[in-house]
């Protein structure tokens, strides 16, 4: 915990909004810890069905959210509908026996779509309106119901270069072009949020992983891996090996969250924006080619965003707290790869630069069709695997398969400074460890899923 912020004598009440395939489940048990209790209550509103279950939740999830007197609520809603906004942000009249006058001081906002592959039409409704409709409500909520702090999480979908280890990364202000339509919209999310009356923060996660999480930069690479101890093969990686990737854990993500949280209920607003703010730059800016495979059909930008009137104008400048969180590793792709190759005692190495000439070349011409070779040999092999499990394995969300955008040559590099300055943030996972590794791997094996 920081020993800068001082949490409130009284947990505060907790919304969260989304995030329960990604870092919902984590946030959860961070706040309600049994030894640390950070929360008096937490609503998590989402769209799956907790019982039955329409997508995977982990035991310990399952075990608080059904103990008796739990301090978990699930609500299961479409965040999209606005008529449901009010009830939502309404927390219940009383919490053991006290009458509640206020509304839920805090609210996180994991809302979004993760997948780079998805349609536009996708990523504005999932990510980008789906927050800022839910903000924009939030905003215009009575005195007593409207949130104290609100913080959403995003991700490090930004053109990033591979600095050299003897720099820290990629600071706030530092002038990053959006990746893709996934990564403008979710920026763009930023932009307009931050235009709202609310008192907002950003927390910017590197590559992140964690138990019971199957999705992220991470875990895809672990998977990965045990196909390759399968098929007795040695694990080669296209690109060097000093290739910055910065990794978090998500109970880290999730100490971060709440810290933001803390900073932002302990300081007037001016304060923190002169303090913390950093600019979001215009999503749809032209973006010139860049050097990495498949740029040209990455960079290119739509005209959709002029249909919307949601969207920020260029010349309006918008600046939010914002917050990069990465661990203490500094990881790459060697470091990754080498404790990957650890954990399931295989061989990796690297193409030399001659051989990962001529597979760029051939990238260039048809980047689709190697993607979909290598995805195939990985896929037919997992689901031998599944299928020789005893007993056999049906079905699991665990999957090698990996999308265009894996396959480039993709850095995460991020200067973390920031918030170990003004939050005090401090990682519980300082480094990404092989046993860490096997624990994620265990507790999907114990769930029949790997």
């Amino acid at each position: 915990m920081s020993d800068k912020l001082k949490a409130p004598e009284t947990p505060p009440l907790v919304l969260i909004l989304g995030g329960t395939t990604t870092i919902a489940r984590t946030l959860v048990q961070y706040l309600l810890d049994a030894q640390s209790p950070r929360a008096s209550l937490v609503r998590l509103a989402d769209r799956f069905s907790v019982n039955p279950p329409t997508t995977y939740l982990d035991k310990s999830f399952l075990s608080l959210l059904n103990a008796p007197g739990s301090k978990l609520e699930y609500k299961q809603v479409n965040l999209l509908n606005t008529a449901k906004h009010t009830e939502l942000f309404t927390p219940p009249k009383e919490v053991d026996g006290i009458p509640l006058t206020e509304g839920f001081h805090i609210v996180f906002d994991l809302t979004g779509e993760l997948g780079f592959d998805k349609p536009e039409i996708l990523q504005i409704s999932i990510t980008y309106q789906t927050a800022l409709s839910l903000a924009t409500s939030a905003s215009n909520l009575s005195t007593n119901l409207k949130p104290k702090a609100y913080v959403r999480l995003t991700f490090p979908f930004y053109e990033q270069k591979s600095l050299p280890s003897s720099s820290a990364g990629h600071s706030e202000t530092s002038e990053l072009k959006p990746d893709g339509v996934r990564g403008r919209w979710w920026n763009e999310a930023l932009r307009g949020i931050g235009q709202l009356d609310l008192n907002f923060g950003v927390i910017r996660c590197a590559a992140w992983y964690g138990r019971g999480a199957y999705l992220g930069e991470i875990v895809p690479r672990l998977v990965v891996g045990h196909v390759y101890q399968y098929l007795k093969e040695e694990m080669k990686f296209l690109y060097n090996s000093d290739l910055r990737v910065n990794t978090v854990h998500s109970l880290d993500v999730s100490q971060s969250l709440y810290l933001l949280s803390l900073y932002l209920l302990s300081k007037s607003r001016p304060e923190i924006l002169s303090e913390s703010s950093a600019p979001i730059p215009f999503s749809f800016a032209s973006s010139s080619s860049s050097g990495f495979l498949g740029s040209s059909k990455r960079s290119s930008i739509s005209e959709t965003w002029k249909t919307i009137p949601t969207v920020i104008p260029e010349n309006t400048a918008v600046k939010v707290p914002l917050f990069n969180v990465v661990d203490e590793n500094d990881s790459t792709q060697g470091s990754l790869a080498k404790i990957v190759a650890e954990t399931w005692g295989i061989k990796f190495g690297f193409l030399n630069s001659a051989m990962a000439s001529l597979v760029q070349q051939f990238a260039k011409n048809d980047f689709t069709e190697m993607v979909e070779d290598v995805n195939e040999m990985h896929v037919e092999a997992w689901s031998k695997m599944l299928a020789s499990s005893d007993p056999p394995i049906e079905s699991s969300p665990i999957t090698p398969f990996l999308d265009e955008h894996a396959f480039r040559k993709m850095s995460i590099c991020l200067d973390g400074s920031k918030a170990k300055r003004i939050l005090g943030f401090k990682a519980i996972h300082p480094k990404v460890q092989v046993e860490e590794l096997r624990e994620i791997v265990k507790g999907f094996q114990e769930d029949r899923l790997w």
